[in-house]
């Protein structure tokens, strides 16, 4: 399939919001999330380390199209932004869309570059999180 074809069937999905997913933060979760990562710092307990929100409710964007673009995956980096502490009992809804989608040329041939955002809200409809992320398909 012609990469420009792979790419106007991603660009028609750039802004649209994938469902939400929610998920209640569990002290459970944050205490072996916090082992997972090596990290005894005992504030974890109460409150979400970084990059907790993405082990709580999915933030990535599939996208069946570029499966159809080249043979592999690479993580091209996330960044966050924290906007608010969130702590145990907190219902978080998570909803991502496709931000982005474009071609690169590199030294192992042409990429495609998917960026998506996801916005973190908690129970009372504050937004706690912001993510960008990028995911790279050679």
């Amino acid at each position: 399939m012609a990469v420009a074809s792979v790419l106007e069937r991603l660009k028609v999905r750039i802004g649209v919001d994938r469902p939400a997913t929610s998920a209640t933060v569990e002290a459970g979760h944050l205490k072996r999330f916090a082992e997972a990562i090596g990290d005894p710092n005992p504030r974890w307990l109460e409150e979400a380390p970084p990059t907790f929100l993405v082990a709580l409710a999915p933030a990535s964007y599939h996208v069946p199209e570029a499966e159809e673009f080249g043979k592999g995956w690479l993580n091209g980096g996330n960044r966050f932004e924290y906007l608010e502490p969130v702590r145990v009992g907190d219902e978080i809804t998570a909803t991502t869309k496709l931000a982005d989608a474009y071609e690169k040329s590199g030294s192992s041939g042409t990429l495609l570059f998917i960026i998506f955002e996801t916005e973190f809200k908690n129970q009372h409809g504050r937004r706690v999180a912001r993510l960008r992320g990028t995911a790279i398909r050679r």
